[in-house]
């Protein structure tokens, strides 16, 4: 079966899932020039993928002084929270990289509101850029990492929220509603602005929203609504992939 939407990769556990996401990554990195954007999932189904890299030969091949790593979301809590998605990827990668370290674009925090916090951090993403606007044929991303909830919803994109859904203009946006914490995400014009982006998705939890968004049965919801300029490819293990595992 061909997905509507996109390319899909199944593996079959949870250690092929971290080293198919960890091989993409150090693929798209060893071959790029000088400027290299990474673009991080937050949540807990990443995180093999971002230990694997930081283990051999991964940590020893990459460049990691050439990447600038920009976070998709993140919940307006202090960077050393357990909550925190930064204190998540510092723990399974940034603070193993001993010999070499890349450039972090964390959201601010100290001192702000989470509307003062986008707004921040949408003049940090736009400074990396070098242009107050994204053009069609220079990508943000190189490589973009998304998360997919059981709801549909990826980064802080939420289902039932126009604000965020429909915005087209502003890069970064507050989130607060529709989870208990406030939090800042990215918006579909700078998610889409990507050479890849690489949905990944684990778990029996994700399979009924993963095969209605494949086969063309979900349009709507946020995952859903994603058209990358690049390549899409979802990275499922079979647990989430289901029958488009066979």
């Amino acid at each position: 079966m061909k997905p509507v939407l996109g390319e899909i990769l199944v593996v079959p556990d949870a250690e092929a899932f971290a080293e198919a996401g960890a091989k993409l990554f150090a693929d798209a990195a060893m071959v790029a020039p000088d400027r290299f954007v990474a673009g991080l999932a937050g949540g807990s189904t990443p995180k093999s993928l971002y230990e694997r890299l930081a283990v051999a030969p991964y940590r020893q091949q990459i460049r990691w002084s050439a990447i600038d790593f920009v976070l998709g979301d993140e919940r307006f809590v202090s960077p050393d929270d357990d909550d925190s998605n930064l204190h998540m990827v510092r723990n399974s990668l940034f603070d193993r990289l001993d010999h070499e370290k890349p450039r972090i674009h964390p959201v601010p925090f100290e001192g702000l509101t989470v509307n003062e916090a986008a707004i921040a951090y949408e003049k940090t993403l736009k400074s990396l850029y070098g242009s107050e606007s994204l053009e069609p044929d220079r990508k943000f991303f190189d490589i973009c990492f998304l998360g997919m909830g059981d709801d549909g919803h990826t980064a802080s994109l939420l289902p039932g929220q126009p604000k965020l859904l429909d915005e087209k203009k502003r890069w970064v946006l507050p989130v607060t509603e529709g989870r208990p914490e406030s939090r800042v995400t990215l918006t579909y014009p700078v998610l889409e602005s990507a050479e890849l982006v690489v949905f990944v998705v684990s778990g029996g939890g994700k399979r009924a929203m993963l095969d209605r968004i494949l086969s063309g049965e979900e349009r709507e919801v946020p995952a859903a609504r994603l058209r990358p300029q690049g390549r899409l490819l979802w990275l499922a293990d079979r647990a989430a992939a289901g029958r488009w595992a066979d």
